[in-house]
């Protein structure tokens, strides 16, 4: 494992210029790469969706959610190979669409376990903030009651946020080293990520106005916006484990190749 550079990292708006100078050229493999991840759990769910009713036998709506859980992973390990794509156009590396189904065919028990313990962690960590709400439902509300609420909701927010924050680099540390087990992955992605958080917090906070024009757009922005985000986010990653610099001196080297110099000039 490589270990943090302690050296001044790039802030996101540098991180999101070297993103789109990446997409140059890609944007069509990463769309493909954001609707693959969309439709496929979309339509493995429609049967499922299409066959519920307001009154229907206690063992179909089981059936139902234990479906939704599984194509949930289906998603999930998708997401994997998304990650995986946009880690190989950010280290300047060809792209290719069958990426998507990395996770598919490279150990995918090892990543689905990986995204049954994130789930499990985030429900734990949702606890309070349903509490919270269960309980503004079910108690006659006076303004002491209110804001022990309002505090219990905003505690299960915080845990939710520190948990996503806590682990966002468990799959990308899991790509990077395919014999790592999960629990070490997890610690790793906590100890590289110390320091950071807030970096990618912000990061994250700053895609928001571009997913409300998505949402606008009813969508279809999300095909220029998710890609953008994936690169972004593998370039914080790069920028975290130091392997940034190498690859942008790489890049410009490659660039410089062929180019004439000044002693071919006198």
């Amino acid at each position: 494992i490589k270990g943090v550079n302690l050296t001044m990292k790039r802030p996101c708006k540098e991180l999101k210029r070297i993103a789109r100078e990446n997409l140059s050229g890609q944007y069509r493999i990463s769309m493909g790469a954001i609707l693959a991840l969309g439709i496929i759990p979309l339509v493995a769910e429609l049967p499922f969706s299409m066959l519920q009713s307001a009154q229907q036998p206690i063992g179909q709506t089981i059936i139902f959610y234990v479906a939704d859980f599984l194509i949930s992973l289906i998603a999930f390990l998708l997401s994997v190979g998304v990650t995986c794509m946009n880690m190989n156009i950010a280290r300047g590396k060809k792209p290719a669409l069958g990426m998507v189904f990395y996770a598919f065919k490279n150990h995918p028990d090892r990543f689905l376990l990986v995204g049954i313990l994130l789930t499990v962690l985030t429900v734990l960590a949702a606890i309070p903030a349903g509490i919270g709400m269960v309980l503004f439902y079910v108690l006659e509300i006076h303004i002491v009651l209110a804001i022990g609420l309002i505090a219990l909701c905003l505690l299960g927010i915080f845990l939710i946020v520190f948990v996503q924050l806590q682990y966002a680099l468990t799959v990308y540390i899991m790509l990077d080293h395919p014999q790592m087990g999960v629990i070490e992955a997890l610690r790793t992605s906590r100890r590289q990520i110390g320091g950071h958080r807030g970096r990618l917090l912000y990061q994250f906070f700053s895609f928001i106005g571009l997913h409300a024009l998505c949402i606008l757009s009813i969508g279809i922005g999300y095909l220029w916006v998710l890609p953008y985000q994936f690169q972004t986010t593998a370039n914080f990653y790069l920028d975290i484990t130091g392997e940034l610099d190498q690859v942008l001196m790489q890049k410009n080297a490659r660039s410089t190749q062929g180019q004439p110099t000044f002693n071919q000039y006198v």
